[in-house]
Order: C-alpha cells, then sequence, then structure tokens
C-alpha cells in the first residue's frame, strides 16, 4: 500500500482509538470517583450527623459537609414544593419532591429567615394526568430531619436550556439551588439535604408514603468498569485491524508477488 493510499485509514485510526482511549480513561476516572464517593459515605454514617443552623455557610463549609450526615430542625414549608419531573423508581414513572424548610432560630418576620432545600424523596405520578400533582402531607410545625448534603443536583439531559419557571409552574425538569431561591424568593444554604428517613416531630417519627430508596455512589462502579473495557477493546481492535490492513497485508502481498516474478 502506497504511503497516500495508508494516510487515510492511518488518520481514521488514530482518531478512534484516541477517542476510544479518552472515554474509556473517562469511565475509568467514574469508576474511581464513585468508588471513592463510597468510602467516603462508609465513612461518614460511622460519624455523628453535623447540625445545619441558620448562620449562612460558606463555601468551605458547605464543601465540608457534602456527603456527611447532616441533620436540621425547622419548619417544612409545602406551599413551596417543586416536583423535579422524569424520576421513576422501579419502572414506576413519578418524581422527587423539594420542598423548602424554615431552619429554627431564623427569624420567620423578616429576609434574614434562613432555609435549606430538602429532596423529600420518590412520590409516583398520576398515570392519567401527568400534570396532576400528587398530594404529599408535610408534617405541621418543628421537625427535625436527617439526610445527606449534597452542594448539587444530577442534571437530566435538556436538548435545550429551560425556561425560568413562572410563578405557579412546580414540575421541573431539573432543579438548582440558584433557580429555587430566585423562584422561591427565599434565602437558602449553599447546599440541600437528601432526606433518608421519615421526619421526627413532638411525637416522634412522622409516616409518610416517600420513597427514600436513594442509590449508594457506589452501586454503578461495575457497569462504568464495563463501559471502560469495552472502550478499550475497540481501541485494541482498532490498532490490530490497522497493523493487519495497512502493514501486515500489503507486506505479505509484497512477498507473494515478489515470489510470483522469481
Amino acid at each position: 500500500m502506497s504511503v497516500a493510499r495508508a494516510l487515510m485509514p492511518t488518520l481514521a485510526a488514530v482518531v478512534l482509538v484516541a477517542i476510544a482511549v479518552s472515554l474509556g480513561n473517562w469511565q475509568t476516572r467514574r469508576a474511581d470517583e464513585k468508588r471513592e464517593l463510597q468510602h467516603q459515605r462508609e465513612a461518614a454514617d460511622r460519624e455523628a450527623p453535623a447540625l445545619v443552623g441558620p448562620l449562612v455557610l460558606s463555601d468551605a463549609e458547605a464543601r465540608q459537609l457534602e456527603g456527611r450526615r447532616v441533620v436540621v430542625r425547622g419548619t417544612l414549608l409545602p406551599e413551596r414544593n417543586v416536583y423535579i419531573d422524569n424520576r421513576s423508581h422501579k419502572g414506576v414513572a413519578g418524581f422527587h419532591l423539594a420542598t423548602p424548610l424554615r431552619i429554627e432560630g431564623a427569624r420567620a418576620a423578616n429576609a434574614e429567615a434562613m432555609h435549606v432545600l430538602v429532596l423529600r424523596g420518590w412520590v409516583p405520578r398520576d398515570p392519567y394526568e401527568r400534570t396532576r400533582l400528587p398530594a404529599v402531607p408535610a408534617p405541621d410545625g418543628l421537625v427535625e430531619l436527617t439526610g445527606l448534603a449534597q452542594r448539587e443536583l444530577p442534571q437530566a439531559l435538556e436538548l435545550r436550556p429551560s425556561e425560568t419557571p413562572g410563578v405557579e409552574q412546580r414540575i421541573w425538569q431539573n432543579l438548582t439551588l440558584d433557580a429555587f431561591a430566585a423562584w422561591s424568593g427565599l434565602r437558602l444554604q449553599p447546599l440541600l439535604i437528601r432526606q433518608t428517613a421519615p421526619a421526627r416531630g413532638d411525637g416522634g417519627p412522622v409516616a409518610d408514603e416517600i420513597v427514600r430508596e436513594w442509590p449508594q455512589p457506589g452501586f454503578d462502579v461495575d457497569k462504568h468498569r464495563g463501559y471502560a473495557f469495552q472502550w478499550y477493546a475497540l481501541a485494541g481492535t482498532t490498532a490490530a485491524l490497522w497493523v493487519w490492513f495497512v502493514v501486515l497485508r500489503p507486506l505479505l502481498a509484497r512477498r507473494d508477488e515478489a515470489g510470483r516474478v522469481r
């Protein structure tokens, strides 16, 4: 094969191998990150939960709390519920319910009140009317919530950026703390709490029908490793095909031709 004829398949092979190796490395890093997060979660579960109070947390303090168990006391504000769309549980369509909580000790009558957003769990969607919001009761009065601190939520893929939600819009495709603060007008801590147990009131735990079976950070490490293996295998196969078609096969053809000439 001439140099000119070998140039295009060589360039194509180099590009494909580079992309496949890059994607394999990314999947490997994701597996390592999730394994590390799982180790952090296990360590955090052995520690006493940290208290989230009414004083605003700095970015550094919020980063230190991320992934840790936390506890907060205050009053839930269900009138500002937001339902995050396209969240399923065991194959059933539904929402993740987010509710702000006014933290105990904050002054409720003015702008000094401090809140924290609580991801309370999963609730099913009405199977006949997708825009009908499920009735989810919230405990009245002062409650204590425990959960895991997060600085942000994973975002679902959107073909184009969502418009700013309207005042009465409760079903959101994605939710960020900045967007919720602008929509609600509430002062928020720079983290949210993924609730892991029923709220506790004066009479003990408050029963509800919210599902809180959150996935563990390391539950799909093997999936990422499998994807990484597939990308590395594609890179190896591409390199082997390039060696065969661009190097070995033309070389063998030339040898055969030379043998016939003699």
